[in-house]
């Protein structure tokens, strides 16, 4: 018995990928967005993501609290691409702070 070759539409799967891919960069923000606002207290944490989301929270709350907070973070913290982090975020809380 002879079946027939069942042709795949390739077009009519892409834009269900593009969606895909799309909601998964919305949710992917939506939740890095959500750790920010958790781990705000949490820049000390012995987890990195925790406190790379707790850089990204102070640099968005400029303050000389902040400020003084970063600068013991800084000395305290042995990864270097984690203290350039928050040496650029101390800059940038800086400037802010001037303006």
């Amino acid at each position: 018995m002879i079946r027939p070759v069942r042709r795949s539409g390739g077009r009519g799967t892409v834009p269900y990928a593009l969606a895909g891919f799309a909601g998964g960069l919305v949710v992917g923000a939506v939740a890095w967005r959500r750790q920010q606002n958790v781990a705000h207290d949490q820049l000390f944490a012995a987890s990195p993501v925790q406190r790379v989301a707790a850089l990204g929270w102070l640099c968005r709350t400029p303050s000389v609290e902040n400020a003084r907070l970063l600068r013991d973070y800084i000395r305290w913290e042995r990864r270097p691409t984690l203290r350039r982090r928050a040496e650029l975020a101390l800059d940038r809380l800086l400037l802010a702070l001037e303006s």
